[in-house]
């Protein structure tokens, strides 16, 4: 096997783990923050009150992160300039500290004027804590944005392990503050550990990326051509991936229209619906894209083709039984991860209903989140951002018509209907890009998942009514309805796509091998 194949397969292992430990991590957060909670207005507040800081960091610097900074410090790279990528990578890191500390400057002092606007629903004394609680949390973006830009160098050089522990750290500091702070000083706990975690989250990594001669710098080079190329591309990046940064602000700002307990039952239901697209679709895309940009520095198209290609048909492999198993286990797994303490009953059902509708955009946001990278990595920014606005377009007249028909369902259907478009949009403009995408192949990978996840789901359903009797309330039932089904329904898909001859699952146990990812 080729040492870039040996490079891939063990960065893609890795993450992987580090992608699933952290999704665990994050479950684990959500079940300590719901026995605490539970779906109450305390917690709604909070919810609130993290929307706005959480834009801030993604739309400022997230997309730079997995976008722009990479491919332009890969291409010095592929050139044998490492010089010159690591000043880049100073001056870049610098100005974007900077970025980020005067823009959560500026929401410090405005943040009673914008919570009266996303929090109308609310009372004043709602309003007064959503405040105090967003002042907290305006430092989040800016420790947890400098992390990120570590990220961006980290994965430019191809150095996987300090970044796959940084999220670890984050949401084990939240866990502490929810598990041993929180009931005495409630939310505002949650919010200081928040922080602390964004801390962590770059304290890592600075090891390692003072062993690949990064030293500190007071340099902002404004005029530094790989600069400004970096902020040419920054700023439409950040508008083309703000489209699902967006959805998630047009949610909250809805779901204050309904009654309490219902924004935090969409954050609750979309954080298990992250937990695949999280431990396999995000860490594959991540992985694949300093490859992929390199491929463009050297324009290898048939090369960055045949990755995109082969990363979507495993996602749709993956992703296709994962999406129905979450629609039928819905109330079992809301029931196993979180009823106690506060979390009653209603709270599961409530919960259950949006990851019902969640689950129905899973293909979609995985496409989206490995097609945008394939476009960033040819240094396109234009056309995703394009798609995006009208995306969000399409997002806020779905959410606004479908909050009131399907309460916090609809909001969650709203995104996933915006996913999937994006996805589709997105992959007819790269197939006119690149001459192709292997389209014949795709299409037999859906028609393999089709027939695969059908008698999957038969067999599904049937262990939740025999196990359950139709009841998922309380005691063992809901841990063991789901355990059982789901290694009964896995058993029957893998079975199936084994007759089938799959290529997918070939590629799937090479890759947790460490053996072969095809190139």
């Amino acid at each position: 096997m080729s040492s870039e194949r040996r490079r891939i397969a063990s960065a893609a292992t890795l993450i992987l783990i580090a992608y699933g430990l952290s999704r665990v991590l994050g479950a684990v957060r959500e079940l300590v923050i719901a026995n605490t909670f539970g779906t109450g207005p305390n917690l709604d507040n909070y919810r609130v009150a993290f929307a706005v800081p959480d834009l801030l960091f993604n739309l400022l610097l997230a997309g730079a992160i997995s976008s722009a900074f990479i491919p332009v410090l890969s291409e010095h790279l592929a050139k044998r300039e490492p010089a010159r990528a690591r000043e880049i990578a100073e001056r870049v890191l610098n100005s974007s500290i900077i970025i980020l500390t005067v823009g959560a400057a500026v929401l410090f002092v405005v943040a009673p004027l914008y919570v009266s606007l996303i929090a109308f629903g609310y009372s004043p004394k709602d309003h007064a804590l959503i405040t105090d609680l967003t002042r907290i949390l305006l430092l989040q973006p800016i420790f947890l944005g400098a992390g990120g830009m570590v990220i961006g160098i980290l994965t430019a050089y191809q150095r996987f392990f300090a970044q796959a522990l940084a999220p670890l750290f984050y949401n084990g500091s939240i866990i502490v503050a929810a598990a041993f702070f929180a009931p005495r000083f409630g939310v505002t706990a949650l919010a200081v550990g928040v922080v602390a975690g964004a801390m962590l989250h770059l304290g890592i990594q600075l090891p390692s990326l003072w062993r690949t001669g990064w030293r500190p710098t007071t340099e902002l080079g404004l005029r530094d051509p790989g600069v400004r190329k970096v902020g040419r591309l920054m700023f439409p990046i950040a508008l083309g991936l703000a489209a699902a940064q967006v959805n998630v602000f047009v949610d909250t700002v809805l779901g204050t229209s309904l009654p309490h307990g219902r924004v935090a039952a969409l954050r609750y239901a979309d954080t298990i619906a992250q937990l695949p697209l999280g431990t396999f679709s995000q860490a594959l895309a991540f992985v694949l894209f300093p490859f992929l940009a390199r491929d463009a520095a050297v324009r290898a198209f048939d090369s960055i083709r045949h990755r995109t290609a082969l990363a979507l048909r495993l996602n749709i492999f993956v992703l296709v039984p994962a999406s129905v198993g979450l629609a039928i286990l819905g109330v079992p797994i809301v029931a196993v991860l979180f009823e106690r303490g506060q979390f009653s009953a209603d709270s599961v059902q409530q919960t259950a209903y949006a990851l019902t509708f969640f689950s129905l955009g899973l293909a979609g946001q995985a496409g989206t989140a490995l097609l945008v990278r394939v476009f960033y990595a040819l240094q396109d920014v234009i056309t995703p951002l394009r798609i995006s606005l009208i995306v969000i377009g399409v997002n806020l007249a779905t959410n606004v018509v479908l909050v009131h028909l399907l309460a916090q369902g609809g909001l969650a259907l709203g995104t996933s209907i915006a996913a999937t478009l994006n996805a589709i949009l997105l992959g007819r403009a790269l197939r006119g890009r690149l001459g192709g995408l292997e389209g014949r192949a795709i299409l037999q990978t859906v028609r393999r998942s089709l027939i695969g996840v059908i008698p999957m789901a038969l067999v599904v359903a049937g262990v939740i009514f025999v196990v359950t009797g139709g009841s998922v309330h309380g005691g063992f039932r809901p841990l063991a309805a789901t355990l059982v089904a789901v290694a009964l329904g896995a058993s029957t898909y893998l079975a199936i796509q084994l007759a089938l001859k799959s290529e997918e699952v070939r590629v799937l146990l090479s890759v947790l091998r460490r053996e072969q990812l095809r190139a």
